[in-house]
């Protein structure tokens, strides 16, 4: 009966139901007696003391990072039984002395899945590892965290991990902030159709530290928008509670407001500043090496979906929506132009009605100076005709704003900012060529402020892809020759052509991508953080232009 019982052990382990012993004996004797019959490796934190098993159990629990509801316990004395159901409400109990172990493996509750290599055992015993090292440390959580050297890997090719993208989100409770599943064939259909979303971000989370490897323990699927950022999925293993792990991705993602499902065993709201914890690209180097670079992105809302992949140390410039829940364009060449005067800091037409600020202008200018690269994409600031002057003490105003139609729409139903914006508002109807070079002169400004070895990236329009292009194909082509134009003459200066850069499959329409498209931009430009073993499977060199091909 002794090796059936210890076969199946075996077998759950093996399926990657983990064991453990709750037992009042001594730790010492029990423990040599498990060595003896060779099993003693294949449980996970035991509890064997005299003490009484129901508070015991319930620590178990917690230190493991499981729910009740999700645990068997088999004793052979019903009152550990009751005891045990007591302190841990929801726990499965099994009378052993009534001979019901035998039909134990055949359980549905026990099906488990293969893991004859044991990879959840290692992961448990790392979990192990860690509370018998940080009991005995005499640190406090925090200080126990930061010499644990945790580091997070973003994986966004998720597509190629499906299977543990469902398993996390079919299967987590406890961390799962969302609780949207996909179990049914409809359920995977809209999964699926909602990862394909134009601007769609979803990245899984593999974690490691200097305990060892908790392999892949999150999921999320967030879509950004110059309004703001959706989460659709958001879940976590309970493997890695109580390291900040949610709390560190939730920051990586600018911290969106969502709806929170109950119940949760952690806050995203995190007292402590998370810097126990480190992205990195693999994991065989010690920190990301896009986070050894400073970036700046200046530009429309494509540039908030390539920003993810671009490292955690960049500064956004990037539409957004103010506090009236108007859209703040920062592709406006007035924003980069303008005079930098004191005046502006109390300017109502700029804060109020252009939406943007002094500081935004100042920051934008110290951002450029100490990047290591610059990203712009400042097509649509070209096709608008709603170009206004404004202030200053020239007549018509010497300060430049592009008002985007959205914007002006909602400046004109609301009278008193109707009438000011009538007041102080001069419009300028330019033709074609003039837009152009005052995009022209905002790149050279930017130009002007960068150091030399910082290379400059400037996103083209497209011009072969959806009816959009096709009805402005000629101002988008003359945007792009001026682009050109600029690279070609300018050191250090790279155009990005989108048309060439991404597949036929990559576009949603002419102004988004699909995922995998945002993530090819961001992997050209990434080019620049290491070095290029084979440049000319990346690029099209002409003159001093590095051309995406």
């Amino acid at each position: 009966m002794i090796d059936a019982h210890l076969d199946m052990v075996r077998v759950l382990v093996g399926r990657g139901i983990m064991c453990s012993i709750c037992s009042k004996n001594d730790f010492a004797q029990a423990q040599a007696k498990l060595e003896e019959l060779g099993i003693w490796d294949l449980f996970v934190f035991p509890h064997i003391a005299w003490s009484p098993k129901g508070q015991a159990i319930a620590q178990m629990i917690e230190e493991m990072g499981l729910r009740a509801e999700n645990v068997l316990f088999l004793d052979d004395n019903h009152l550990n039984l009751e005891e045990a159901a007591f302190f841990c409400p929801g726990i499965m109990t099994i009378d052993a002395s009534k001979g019901g172990l035998p039909g134990l493996l055949d359980l549905p509750q026990l099906k488990g899945k293969d893991d004859r290599d044991h990879s959840r055992l290692t992961q448990y015993k790392v979990m192990e590892q860690k509370k018998d090292e940080r009991e005995n440390s005499g640190l406090s959580n925090v200080e126990f965290l930061r010499q644990s050297q945790i580091r997070i890997r973003i994986v966004t090719d998720v597509e190629n991990h499906m299977d543990r993208v469902l398993e996390l989100l079919n299967r987590t409770n406890q961390l799962n902030f969302t609780k949207i599943r996909a179990n049914t064939p409809e359920e995977r259909v809209a999964l699926d159709e909602l990862l394909a979303v134009s601007g769609m971000h979803a990245g899984l989370v593999q974690v490691q530290d200097r305990y060892g490897d908790y392999g892949t323990v999150g999921f999320f699927c967030v879509r950004t928008k110059y309004s703001g950022t959706a989460v659709h999925h958001f879940a976590f293993s309970c493997r890695t509670l109580n390291m900040g792990v949610e709390q560190w991705v939730w920051n990586y993602l600018g911290r969106p407001e969502f709806k929170v499902v109950g119940p949760v065993a952690s806050s995203l709201e995190q007292p402590d500043k998370i810097d126990w914890i480190t992205e990195v690209s693999d994991f065989g180097a010690s920190t990301n090496p896009l986070d050894d670079r400073r970036l700046c992105l200046i530009g429309g809302c494509d540039l908030l979906q390539v920003s993810f992949y671009c490292g955690t140390n960049r500064d956004e410039f990037v539409n957004k929506q103010d506090d009236q829940g108007m859209l703040v364009r920062y592709d406006d060449v007035g924003f980069i132009l303008n005079p930098r005067q004191p005046q502006l800091k109390h300017s109502m037409p700029l804060n109020k009605l252009v939406g943007q600020s002094l500081e935004d202008m100042l920051a934008l200018d110290r951002s450029i100076r100490a990047s290591d690269l610059i990203l712009l994409s400042l097509y649509f600031s070209v096709p608008s005709d709603l170009f206004f002057t404004y202030g200053g003490s020239e007549w018509g105003g010497e300060f430049w704003a592009t008002i985007p139609p959205r914007r002006f729409n909602k400046l004109m139903k609301l009278p008193e900012l109707a009438k000011r914006f009538s007041k102080e508002m001069y419009h300028r109807r330019l033709t074609l060529e003039e837009r152009l070079e005052l995009t022209r002169r905002s790149l050279e400004r930017v130009d002007s402020l960068r150091a030399p070895q910082a290379p400059l990236f400037l996103l083209s329009a497209v011009t072969q892809h959806g009816e959009q292009a096709l009805r402005t194909y000629e101002i988008r082509e003359s945007y792009n020759a001026m682009c050109r134009n600029f690279c070609r003459s300018t050191s250090n200066a790279h155009f990005i052509d989108i048309d060439q850069l991404l597949a036929p499959e990559d576009f949603v329409d002419s102004d988004h991508y699909t995922r995998t498209g945002y993530f090819k931009i961001a992997e050209f430009v990434n080019s620049y953080a290491r070095p290029i073993v084979d440049a000319s499977a990346l690029v099209n060199v002409e003159g001093s232009d590095r051309e995406a091909a």
